[in-house]
């Protein structure tokens, strides 16, 4: 007789204590980023047309330009993780599509060394031009899809995308526990 109601401690609260445990547990010993990868509203019709096909794009696109950004010698030269979990409504509780993303600041280089991030800490990567990137790899998959016409397109390389990316204040156990209210 569940109620399935996700914050019922009888029907589902374990199942999410179990997961931020599990995700606490594959955390490294090294310091983390926290980005959320943001959808613009001119994609909300089609995030309720087609949720699966768009959100599996965003996962899919999120992943490659944090891989690459990492990737790059320039910014760090490794390879990294990440764990990332969908929200798909705004604190109004109105259609606002985000990907939270937590990102170690370091990564592993080709001979399996811990490389930190060249920044100390500071920043990851420059969120300006992840969000630049993070928009072309977007509207190429959209167009790849056919989900897109032009006139779109257009307007959505009119705007700028935002990608938050902050080290969080309290760890990344903080950011687990939050997300881990929604998963």
């Amino acid at each position: 007789n569940s109620c399935r109601n996700r914050h019922c401690p009888r029907c589902q609260g374990h199942l999410r204590e179990r997961w931020i445990q599990d995700r606490e547990k594959d955390l490294l010993n090294a310091s983390y980023f926290h980005i959320v990868f943001t959808l613009p509203d001119t994609l909300n019709e089609l995030a309720l047309s087609k949720p699966a096909m768009l959100y599996h794009m965003l996962f899919q696109t999120a992943w490659s330009v944090v891989r690459d950004f990492a990737a790059n010698p320039k910014l760090l030269g490794a390879r990294t993780g990440m764990v990332s979990v969908l929200h798909t409504w705004g604190q109004n509780l109105s259609l606002h599509p985000h990907l939270h993303c937590i990102v170690p600041a370091g990564g592993l280089t080709p001979s399996g060394k811990w490389k930190a991030s060249l920044s100390k800490g500071r920043f990851l990567f420059p969120v300006k031009k992840m969000s630049t990137v993070f928009r072309a790899r977007m509207v190429q998959a959209l167009r790849e899809k056919t989900l897109l016409d032009p006139k779109t397109a257009k307007l959505l390389f009119s705007k700028k995308w935002v990608i938050y990316c902050k080290k969080p204040f309290f760890g990344p156990k903080q950011v687990i526990e939050y997300l881990g209210r929604y998963s």
